[in-house]
């Protein structure tokens, strides 16, 4: 069987637009105006993005984000802070009750929604597989910094590339996650307060020894091969028919 999807297809957005986008159609989702949607997107300017319990005083350097252009904006997600500079975001909004989801517990969520990425990088020839799983994975925090891939999250040779984060509301999975194309590590060095930095080891040189970006790696993939190639892998993992819905990049 084959499940009725929306796609959505946006252009780089600032980053307060991007976070209202994905809630709003969580919202439509859960209100029955709308069905899962798969939606992909970008960030200009680029922002940094923090989990829903952290204090933006705390974490980044905001002065320094001002004077760089860096948007400042809070997920509705948890986990750490993240950097949205070179990279193709992707958001996946559904009912806690489709057969792609309701196999298991949140971890097998993650896997499932997962082996949509993985399957794309397979038609674009890469090579990738999800991190192995630590003994206390169950208590790792959705969505951390690059610097601390999960179970469920992407590695290309032992570098993380897919960071990922997750909210479940009114019977609504909201799952988005960056796809890194350059690991920002020097302008995380940048904006992210320096105790915050020795605290969770994000110095710019432990975070290109633990991630790396596609470009990075050597894959000369462009946005809009991995669009499509997104788009195919879902539309075999979940399966799904995708409507051409506000198609705009």
């Amino acid at each position: 069987m084959r499940y009725q999807w929306r796609l959505v297809l946006d252009p780089p957005l600032p980053g307060k637009l991007n976070m209202e986008k994905d809630l709003e159609i969580m919202e439509e989702v859960a209100e029955g105006f709308s069905p899962p949607t798969l939606r992909l997107y970008q960030w200009s300017p680029p922002a940094v993005s923090l989990g829903y319990f952290q204090d933006a005083n705390e974490v980044v350097d905001l002065e320094k984000c001002r004077q760089m252009g860096v948007d400042v904006v809070r997920r509705p997600t948890g986990g750490r802070v993240v950097l949205h500079a070179e990279e193709l975001t992707y958001s996946i909004i559904v009912p806690e009750v489709h057969p792609f989801i309701a196999r298991g517990g949140v971890i097998d969520a993650y896997r499932s929604i997962s082996r949509g990425i993985l399957t794309a990088f397979n038609l674009l020839g890469i090579t990738a597989s999800l991190a192995p799983e630590a003994k206390n994975q169950a208590t790792l925090a959705p969505g951390s910094c690059f610097d601390t891939p999960s179970a469920y999250e992407i590695q290309i040779n032992g570098k993380k590339v897919v960071g990922s984060a997750q909210l479940r509301r009114d019977g609504i999975v909201l799952q988005h996650g960056s796809i890194l194309f350059r690991l920002p590590a020097e302008l995380y060095s940048k904006i992210l307060k320096k105790d915050y930095r020795k605290a969770e080891h994000a110095g710019q040189t432990e975070l290109a020894e633990k991630a790396a970006g596609l470009l990075d790696l050597g894959f000369n993939i462009s946005y809009k091969r991995m669009t499509r190639a997104l788009v195919k892998a879902y539309s075999m993992v979940i399966p799904a028919v995708f409507s051409s819905h506000d198609q705009k990049m």
